[in-house]
C-alpha cells in the first residue's frame, strides 16, 4: 500500500512548525529552561499539526524558494509574537525587582540557573509565582489561543508587518512599566516612608544606631507587606495576559 502526503499538507506542516517554534522559544511559560528543548520541539510539532488544515488552504503549490523565504518568515512572525507576550510577563518581575530595590534585596542577588544570571529574590519569587499562577488559571491555553488566531491576521506567505509590530511592542513596553508600577507602587510607597521614618529617627536620636535595626525593620516591612499583595497577582496577571492576546490577534498583513 503506498502512503501518499500532498505536497500543500507537507508544507502547512513545516511553515506551521516554524512560526510554532519562534513562538515557544519565546513566550512564556513555554521559554522557560526547565522544558527542555526537545520537549518544545514536539510542542511546536505539535501545534502545527493541529493548524495545519488551517494553513493549508491558504498556500498555493509550493517551491523550493518559497518553503525557504515563508520559513524564515514565519520563524521571524512567531518569535515577535512571543516577544510580545514576553515583554507584558515581565511586569510581574519587573515589580519584584522595584521592590527589591527599594526593599534592599537587591544589595545581595542570587545566582540564578534557570535565567543564567543574577536576580534578586523578590523578582524571581514573583517570575516564578507568576509562572505557577499563568498554569493554573490556564493563561497558557489563552496565549495558545492567540497564536492560533494570529493565522487569521497574518497568513502563511503573507508579509511581516513591521510596522504594527513595531507599534504593539512600544505599547507592550509603555504597558509593562505601568503595570510594573500598578503592581509594586504602593509597597515602594510604604518602604520609602519607612526610610524616611527612620532617617527622622536618627536625626531625633543620633544615639541610635540606625543601621543596626534598620535593615531588619524593612526587611520584615517587606514580607509583611508581600503577604498582602499576594492576592493581587491573579488579577493584574489575567490583564496581562488578556492583553498579549489581544494585540497577537490585532496584527495584520498588508
Amino acid at each position: 500500500m503506498d502512503l501518499s502526503v500532498p505536497a500543500v499538507t507537507l508544507a502547512a506542516l513545516l511553515l506551521g512548525t516554524a512560526r510554532a517554534a519562534g513562538f515557544v522559544f519565546m513566550a512564556p511559560p513555554f521559554n522557560s529552561r526547565t522544558i527542555p528543548a526537545p520537549v518544545k520541539g514536539a510542542l511546536a510539532m505539535a501545534l502545527s499539526l493541529l493548524l495545519s488544515t488551517q494553513i493549508a488552504p491558504t498556500l498555493a503549490e509550493p517551491t523550493a524558494g518559497f518553503l525557504v523565504v515563508a520559513a524564515v518568515t514565519e520563524v521571524v512572525i512567531g518569535a515577535a509574537l512571543g516577544f510580545v507576550v514576553q515583554v507584558l510577563f515581565t511586569a510581574v518581575q519587573l515589580a519584584g525587582d522595584l521592590i527589591d530595590v527599594t526593599g534592599g534585596f537587591s544589595l545581595q542577588p542570587a545566582y540564578d540557573p534557570l535565567a543564567m544570571t543574577q536576580n534578586a529574590t523578590i523578582g524571581r519569587l514573583h517570575y516564578l509565582l507568576a509562572i505557577t499562577l499563568l498554569f493554573t488559571s490556564g493563561g497558557h491555553l489563552l496565549m495558545v489561543k492567540g497564536f492560533a488566531t494570529s493565522y487569521q491576521g497574518l497568513p502563511v506567505g503573507g508579509e511581516v508587518p513591521a510596522d504594527q509590530l513595531g507599534a504593539v511592542l512600544l505599547q507592550a513596553v509603555s504597558m509593562m512599566f505601568l503595570a510594573a508600577l500598578q503592581i509594586a507602587g504602593p509597597m515602594v510607597a510604604v518602604l520609602l516612608l519607612a526610610d524616611v521614618a527612620l532617617a527622622l529617627l536618627s536625626r531625633a536620636a543620633p544615639a541610635l544606631n540606625i543601621f543596626s535595626f534598620g535593615f531588619p525593620v524593612k526587611i520584615m516591612l517587606t514580607l509583611v507587606m508581600l503577604g498582602l499583595t499576594f492576592p493581587l497577582l491573579p488579577s493584574a496577571l489575567d490583564g496581562l495576559m488578556e492583553h498579549g492576546y489581544q494585540a497577537m490577534t490585532s496584527l495584520r498583513s498588508g
